[in-house]
């Protein structure tokens, strides 16, 4: 019901933006030839060659699209027309990277045109469209009513994120076992079960999400029986999910329905894939880190002393205990029980770090008087982290993965805190990207598990771009 209807609406805005580079792409070619400059590759003559730029471009923009997330925002917002901008610029600086190593560059005034009516017709396209999408899902013949049984924390959760998500439905109200009065986002209780009939003859295309966890099996059949008896499509939440903090997975064998947790997808063929480039990006990413490396091996052998490297025991894959490497920021006699008592506090609590912190940064004490006046440094362009790509071609790490738990934190664990050790720690990660001052530990282990669970290349691809402008930054730790 929702996911197919957000995988439709994602692939339409697809569509439009494949139109719109092309047309885009055809109209700079045009007006370039009429200024009279040498022939290009964008030429009517060359019909192959402007087919396989243009969809080389349409490709192009997709992918910088999806890792950085235009396609999982609303459009119409400026958040949008930001992330449109941005993924022009990288579209076309990638594309100019692509024609330099090809010997293939086109004149800078072509690029610049493509780049400008590309993004201008990539707004109007996706402008038009929204436009247009709301329009239908206004109209009364097009919009979907549904109504949500269970006027209750996941009935009302439910009714917000299908405002929020999924336009295409209208939550007409609530009906409820108990309550016959209440009230959320502007929509009332409608009644008890006896209001599913009238419901049905006043909504010809009505929809039922049944969101009574905690219900016997014998109601749950009986209000089915019902919606199956007044012909309307129904959906129910298991109970199950109660207890799972990163929701179920159903597969049909046949006609049967299997119900399970959600588990990784960092498994077989997609681990393959992802351990592959990692190496090949960490050997890259050592040759030319080489310098910075041993400035800073240099810069703490001559201020600092003896040792150069730290090396902490930290839990890695399925639990197995590694040690992780990093430039020494501290002073090398310096004692780690404050850190286990901050370490604790966060977890127990449940609070955002910069509140158990007091301060502005996550998971570390910035006052810290253990630091030297190198690791400050260090420590604020990340320089410290560089040795944990040795970690990541030796197989322990990951160039992006879960935050590495610490050995004193395991005893804190609940159980369903273990399932982010299904993957290879990060040096960054998703927790790292989300605003990592302000999660709570909870927060940050159900980002890890999400992450885990639905792992992608372009995900990857997503986190490692918005990782690079925080170094930059000075945004380290």
């Amino acid at each position: 019901m929702f996911e197919v209807e957000l995988r439709r609406e994602k692939a339409l805005f697809a569509a439009a933006d494949a139109t719109a580079i092309l047309a885009g792409t055809l109209l700079a070619g045009f007006l370039h030839d009429l200024r009279g400059t040498p022939p290009c590759v964008l030429c009517p003559q060359n019909r192959l060659a402007l087919m396989l730029v243009v969809v080389s471009l349409a490709g192009l923009w997709f992918v910088c699209g999806r890792a950085l997330g235009l396609y999982e925002l609303r459009p119409g917002s400026w958040q949008h027309f930001a992330c449109v901008i941005k993924t022009s610029i990288v579209a076309t600086v990638a594309a100019l990277s692509a024609g330099f190593i090809l010997h293939g560059v086109p004149p800078r005034v072509l690029a610049g045109m493509v780049a400008l009516f590309s993004t201008g017709l990539v707004l109007a396209a996706r402008g038009s469209l929204n436009g247009l999408l709301g329009w239908f899902r206004m109209h009364p013949s097009f919009a979907t009513p549904i109504v949500v049984l269970g006027f209750n924390s996941f009935g009302r959760y439910l009714c917000d994120q299908i405002d929020s998500s999924f336009k295409q439905y209208e939550v007409i109200g609530f009906l409820d076992l108990e309550s016959t009065e209440g009230e959320h986002n502007g929509r009332r209780i409608l009644g008890g079960l006896d209001e599913i009939p009238v419901l049905a003859r006043a909504h010809s295309n009505l929809e039922v999400a049944i969101v009574l966890p905690d219900s016997p099996s014998e109601l749950t059949e009986r209000i089915v029986e019902m919606c199956e008896h007044n012909r309307l499509r129904w959906r129910l939440m298991p109970a199950l999910v109660r207890s799972l903090p990163s929701g179920l997975r159903v597969d049909n064998v046949g006609v049967i329905p299997l119900i399970g947790p959600r588990s990784s997808n960092l498994q077989g063929l997609n681990f393959i894939i992802k351990r592959t480039c990692d190496i090949a990006i960490t050997v890259i990413a050592l040759i030319v880190a080489a310098p910075v490396m041993l400035l800073a091996a240099g810069t703490i052998l001559l201020l600092d002393g003896r040792p150069v490297l730290f090396r902490q025991t930290r839990i890695g894959l399925y639990g197995k205990p590694f040690k992780l490497l990093k430039f020494r920021t501290m002073r090398a006699d310096g004692s780690d029980a404050a850190h286990q008592a901050y370490v604790r506090q966060w977890i127990q609590s449940n609070t955002p770090a910069a509140a158990s912190n007091g301060q502005k940064k996550v998971y570390k004490l910035t006052a810290d008087p253990r630091i030297t006046r190198v690791g400050r440094i260090l420590r604020r362009f990340s320089i410290d982290e560089l040795p944990q790509l040795i970690n990541v071609l030796r197989g322990e790490m990951s160039l992006i993965g879960p935050r590495p738990a610490l050995a004193y934190e395991l005893e804190l664990y609940q159980d369903w805190h273990r399932s982010r050790l299904a993957a290879l720690p990060g040096i960054t990660g998703l927790w790292q990207v989300s605003g990592r001052n302000s999660l709570s530990f909870e927060e940050m282990v159900r980002l890890d598990i999400r992450y885990i669970e639905n792992w992608s290349l372009l995900e990857d691809l997503r986190i490692m771009m918005r990782t690079i402008p925080a170094l930059f930054n000075g945004g380290g730790h």
